[in-house]
């Protein structure tokens, strides 16, 4: 499971980041830039039976900081729709946003998963 949320992370960054990222915002880049490694990184650790190290829990805290920062904008763009009135248009961002926080958030979690449970020894 994780192995495939791995690679369903790989997947919606770069859609992501094909569909939605219009501007230079240098958080956006940095962030889809991290979840890859992380992802590739996890990838490559499940199949060579490694251990999870700092290195790799600091890569985690950053997708999880990502995950915060695109969870707040979705959070933003509903309230300014409410208060503007504008409804036509969010479904189309918050719709897949939303999948991808969701992916991140649950790959996070089965990675701390998998990683707690199956340590392999040096």
């Amino acid at each position: 499971m994780l192995k495939q949320l791995s690679y369903l992370n790989i997947l919606l960054s770069m859609t992501y980041l094909l569909c939605f990222v219009t501007g230079g915002n240098f958080l956006i880049f940095a962030g889809i830039a991290v979840l890859l490694l992380f992802n590739s990184l996890v990838i490559k650790m499940i199949q060579e039976d490694r251990n999870f190290h700092l290195f790799h829990a600091v890569l985690g805290i950053c997708c999880l900081c990502f995950w915060a920062y695109l969870t707040w904008g979705c959070i933003y763009i509903v309230q300014s729709a409410f208060s503007h009135q504008y409804f036509a248009n969010i479904w189309a961002y918050l719709i897949p946003t939303s999948l991808f926080s969701l992916a991140i958030l649950l790959q996070l979690f089965f990675c701390w998963r998998y990683f707690r449970d199956y340590q392999v020894p040096d």
